[in-house]
């Protein structure tokens, strides 16, 4: 079921951020399940060792409250990019939310965009 691959994000977003009532999850909370949601992205981009760098991209995550992304994460493309782009994605959607709910402030600097990315020791390493 490909042609759908974002209902399950969406599914995902609208269960936990839904407009009703019932969601009286603490900002505390909602920090957790942001941190919960990059835990698993973060493992899901460090289960494969970097050996060929043209088997390796990267994308930007989270959001920043004035704009723009938190930074960048590096990942093989060995992997199931789908669910992978999609939990980025959703990361992204909660803390957007999160930002506006909470009334959260940040700097308004633009993270570096890589490049490239080259394997050292084993180790993806972003190129400027």
């Amino acid at each position: 079921m490909r042609k759908f691959p974002f209902i399950g994000l969406f599914l995902l977003l609208s269960t936990f951020f839904s407009c009703d009532e019932k969601n009286d999850a603490t900002q505390e909370q909602e920090a957790q399940y942001i941190q919960q949601l990059f835990t698993e992205i973060q493992a899901m981009a460090n289960s494969v060792p970097c050996e060929n760098e043209s088997q390796w991209n990267f994308t930007s995550y989270g959001s920043k409250a004035c704009g723009g992304p938190v930074g960048y994460i590096a990942f093989s493309t060995i992997i199931d990019t789908t669910p992978f782009l999609q939990k980025v994605a959703a990361h992204r959607i909660a803390q957007e939310n999160y930002n506006i709910k909470w009334g959260i402030v940040s700097d308004c600097a633009a993270p570096a965009q890589p490049i490239g990315v080259v394997c050292e020791n084993n180790l993806p390493v972003f190129m400027y």
